[in-house]
């Protein structure tokens, strides 16, 4: 008949067989590695027990060679949860960065764009400004003039309007070309954190954003 370390052992070693470790909260995953930690202690009190009844017998050491042996497997079983564990909570994490990377990103983004529709509403008042006092300059008396007389120029004020339209509208074909570099870059950063994140690797340091810097202006 075997004694109550064997029977003990036995026990751990179904239970460890018959619970595998899952993805799971934050308070599962506490309870689980105290299970574990409860039964590697019980492991180790239960392989103390055998080795002092082993030592009472007339054959000491194969029966010290087989709560070893026990003892190793509940441990290994033990050991491969606790890497199941390990794996799951370093993914986690992983999949936290990317999160916290694309959130980062967004709010840059929501940043930026708030920023263009403030230069676009500048752009547009003073576009709107420069037109409306070129239209309000006072009109000359027209004079019939024989056909072949030469047309006169536009007045100052209107040509300014116009190199200022012109001026506005390079600046937006500017603009619109930095964001797009801003967005690119963006991909990229996440695209590269999003790889080290799933290997293990630490997010990679972040570069100035292209163009960022003049976004706001």
């Amino acid at each position: 008949m075997k004694s109550w370390p064997c029977m003990l052992a036995a026990s751990l070693l179904v239970a460890l067989a018959a619970r595998p470790a899952h993805a799971m909260d934050a308070a599962s995953e506490r309870a689980e590695r105290d299970r574990i930690k409860t039964e590697r202690d019980h492991t180790e009190a239960a392989y103390v027990a055998r080795e002092r009844e082993c030592r009472e017998k007339f054959v000491v050491t194969s029966c010290i060679e087989q709560a070893k042996r026990d003892r190793r497997q509940a441990l290994e079983r033990l050991r491969q949860q606790q890497e199941v564990l390990d794996e799951a909570q370093r993914k986690q994490r992983a999949a936290q960065r990317v999160e916290d990377i694309r959130t980062k990103v967004s709010d840059e983004e929501a940043k930026q764009r708030e920023a263009a529709s403030k230069a676009r509403q500048r752009r547009a008042a003073s576009a709107a400004s420069a037109a409306s006092g070129a239209a309000s300059e006072p009109t000359a008396v027209v004079i019939s003039e024989p056909p072949s007389a030469v047309a006169q120029p536009a007045s100052p004020r209107a040509s300014e309007a116009q190199a200022h339209a012109d001026k506005a509208a390079a600046a937006e074909k500017a603009y619109d070309k930095r964001q797009e570099e801003a967005r690119e870059h963006r991909a990229q950063v996440e695209r590269r954190n999003a790889e080290r994140a799933a290997s293990g690797k630490p997010p990679a340091k972040s570069l100035p954003t292209p163009g960022a810097a003049s976004a706001a202006h």
